[in-house]
């Protein structure tokens, strides 16, 4: 290697060094939902399943399955991703087109992520609808029940 190059290097690495961890948190954060909203649309479970709780997991898995090849997500696009203050939380909206196989109507979900940084990654804390139709992958209390479909 050069001396050209080991200079380089070693400038390009006490650089990387002098980035603030809530920078190199919301970088991540960045690329971490982006990837999940994408793992989402696509069924990848592998972008998906590891930002969530062992139950939300499973509750995910029910759901694709219960569903089968019927929903069709035809686009999605994430539309604000805002770390909070303390570079521990964040709030991520994402809207979802989407449509199933037997209805064949187009709807649109605005959906708004919790995220909370634990154990050195992105964890989704929670999710819930804030516009448009019921998308049926992210769960919603029943009516008058208090509890999740």
């Amino acid at each position: 290697m050069s001396p050209l190059a080991v200079v380089v290097l070693a400038v390009l690495g006490l650089g990387a060094g002098c980035i603030p961890p809530s920078q190199r948190r919301a970088d991540s954060l960045n690329r971490v939902a982006r990837e999940f909203n994408d793992g989402l649309r696509w069924g990848r479970d592998d972008q998906v399943l590891s930002c969530l709780s062992g139950d939300d997991a499973r509750a995910l898995r029910a759901r694709r399955a219960d569903l089968g090849d019927e929903l069709v997500i035809a686009d999605h696009e994430v539309k604000s991703i805002q770390l909070g203050p303390d570079a521990d939380t964040a709030t991520v909206v994402a809207e979802f087109s989407w449509f199933t196989q037997h209805h064949n109507v187009v709807k649109k979900t605005t959906v708004e992520e919790k995220w909370t940084w634990s154990e050195n990654h992105w964890m989704v804390a929670e999710q819930r609808r804030i516009a448009g139709d019921r998308f049926p992958l992210v769960p919603e209390p029943v009516s008058g029940a208090g509890r999740l479909k």
